[in-house]
């Protein structure tokens, strides 16, 4: 082998390395994160995850868990209300829906 290719390839290694780590991590993170499922009558199927805006009806105050420290949540924000839906808890933004964060069942915060 060229004393050039193999100087190239020790240059370049590490970089590769690294970048195939990234990588890995990247999609095992995908893969952790938690996500609900919904079948919505002329809306189809839809995943949501952290990020994502939930249907108007879990914006409303009639949804909100009242007992979230009971269900070891934290507390949620002035304009935020947590909201339960297929077994997972959702932190939700009420003016935006947006889902702040996502929590299985099992796994709330102790």
């Amino acid at each position: 082998m060229p004393k050039d290719l193999i100087m190239l390839g020790k240059k370049f290694l590490p970089h590769l390395l690294f970048t195939a780590v990234c990588a890995v991590s990247s999609f095992s993170y995908a893969a952790e994160q938690p996500s609900v499922t919904m079948d919505r009558p002329g809306a189809g199927v839809k995943e949501m995850k952290e990020g994502d805006n939930v249907p108007d009806q879990y914006q409303r105050p009639s949804l909100a868990l009242k007992d979230w420290k009971a269900r070891h949540l934290s507390a949620p924000d002035e304009n935020q209300q947590w909201v339960e839906i297929k077994g997972k808890y959702l932190l939700v933004d009420i003016p935006t829906g947006t889902i702040k964060q996502m929590v299985p069942k099992g796994k709330a915060h102790k």
